[in-house]
C-alpha cells in the first residue's frame, strides 16, 4: 500500500511529456526502497496552452508577409510568457474554460494518487511545482479554501483530498509568483495548511526564479533557500531555470521529508 502522494507541476513553455524524469530518477535513487511506498504522479497541463500557441505559431509562419526575425526566440517568448497571460486571462472570463481544465488536470491526478493510496483521504500529499506551476497551484489552493472556479458549489466537507487538506509539504523551484502579484498593494497568499511546510529554492542567477516571503505577512511561513542549480555551463546564467529539478540542494532535504511522512 502507498503512504504518500507525490505530485510535479511543470514551468512555463513548451513542455515534454517526460519532463519529470530527472526529478523521478533523483528522488527514486535518494529514497531507495522507500520509493515502493510512494504514490508517484505527473500533472501535465501544457496541452491546454500549447495547441492554441501551435496553432498561431504556424498562422503566423504561413503568412508570406509576415517576415519575422529571430523566429527562435519568438517562438520560446510566445509559448513562454503566453501561458502565463493566458491562464490569468482565462481565470476572470467566465466563458473560457482553460483555466478550469488546468484545475482538472489536477484534480486527475489527485483522484490516482488517491486509489493508490487505497482511497484513504487522510493520508500526506507532497507537491514539487516549478516556475509558473507554483503560481498555478498557489491559485488552485486558494481557490479550494474560497469555493471558486472548479470548486464552486462542493460542499464544504467534500473531496478533502482533491482540495489538498492534507498536503504536508509543498516544493516550490524557481518560483515567479512575485512576477504575477508584484504592482499589486495587498497580495494574499493562500491560508497554510494545518501540518504544511513550504520549502522554496530559487537560484540568485535564475531571473525568473525567486524568494517569496517578501511578498508579505501571509507568505511569512514560507522558507527561502537559495541555490546553485544546473551545471558548469548553467548554473551561472538564466538557463538554470530548468537545473531545479535533479539538483542535491532540492532532492535530499524532499527525500527527507517523504520519509518523515511515510
Amino acid at each position: 500500500m502507498k503512504e504518500v502522494a507525490l505530485l510535479t507541476l511543470h514551468g512555463m513553455g513548451e513542455v515534454d511529456a517526460g519532463y519529470y524524469d530527472e526529478f523521478e530518477a533523483a528522488i527514486k535513487r535518494e529514497l531507495a526502497a522507500d520509493w515502493e511506498r510512494v504514490a508517484f504522479h505527473s500533472v501535465t497541463y501544457a496541452e491546454v496552452l500549447q495547441g492554441p500557441q501551435r496553432a498561431l505559431w504556424d498562422a503566423m509562419r504561413a503568412e508570406s508577409t509576415n517576415d519575422l526575425d529571430a523566429t527562435r526566440l519568438r517562438r520560446f517568448l510566445l509559448y513562454f510568457l503566453s501561458d502565463a497571460a493566458t491562464l490569468e486571462h482565462s481565470a476572470n472570463r467566465a466563458e473560457d474554460d482553460r483555466y478550469l481544465l488546468v484545475q482538472q488536470q489536477i484534480q486527475a491526478g489527485l483522484s490516482q494518487a488517491l486509489v493508490a493510496l487505497g482511497g484513504d483521504e487522510s493520508k500526506p500529499v507532497v507537491i514539487i511545482a516549478h516556475s509558473l506551476g507554483a503560481q498555478v497551484i498557489s491559485n488552485y489552493l486558494w481557490d479550494a479554501q474560497m469555493g471558486n472556479h472548479s470548486f464552486d458549489g462542493w460542499e464544504d466537507d467534500s473531496k478533502p483530498f482533491l482540495r489538498l487538506r492534507s498536503l504536508k509539504q509543498f516544493t516550490t523551484i524557481g518560483c515567479n509568483i512575485p512576477i504575477f502579484v508584484g504592482g499589486l498593494a495587498d497580495r494574499e497568499c493562500f491560508k497554510p495548511i494545518d501540518g504544511m511546510r513550504w520549502d522554496n529554492y530559487y537560484d540568485p542567477d535564475d531571473v525568473l526564479g525567486w524568494p517569496l516571503r517578501q511578498l508579505g505577512q501571509s507568505y511569512e511561513f514560507v522558507h527561502d533557500h537559495p541555490v546553485n542549480a544546473g551545471g558548469s555551463l548553467t548554473n551561472w546564467n538564466l538557463w538554470s531555470h530548468g537545473g531545479y529539478w535533479d539538483d542535491r540542494d532540492v532532492i535530499c532535504p524532499l527525500a527527507r521529508r517523504i520519509r518523515e511522512l511515510i
